[in-house]
């Protein structure tokens, strides 16, 4: 089982959704990081891929599409650092 870290940037958006009420992303998000932490090799996991080691998984709600973008941390390959999260720029 992995360790998700979520960077200053990607705490404050999630907090952001806490004050704003927004259930529906907040349990999409939970979910996504369930899979992290379970087994970052998960194929639903990694579903975008970037040439810099940085995965990203799509969150959706009914009105919004989101994506959180990690890494696995350099020293520890038990940690996953997200290091985004937030509206999609690649959402069509």
């Amino acid at each position: 089982m992995a360790s998700v870290v979520l960077s200053p940037p990607a705490l404050r958006a999630y907090t952001d959704l806490e004050k704003a009420g927004a259930d529906d992303m907040l349990d999409a998000i939970d979910a996504a990081l369930d899979i992290l932490e379970d087994n970052p090799g998960d194929t639903r996991a990694r579903k975008r891929a970037f040439t810099s080691g940085v995965f990203g998984m799509t969150i959706r709600d009914r009105t919004d599409n989101w994506v959180l973008l990690w890494e696995l941390d350099d020293h520890n390959s038990d940690i996953v650092r997200v290091r985004y999260l937030g509206p999609d720029p690649f959402a069509a």
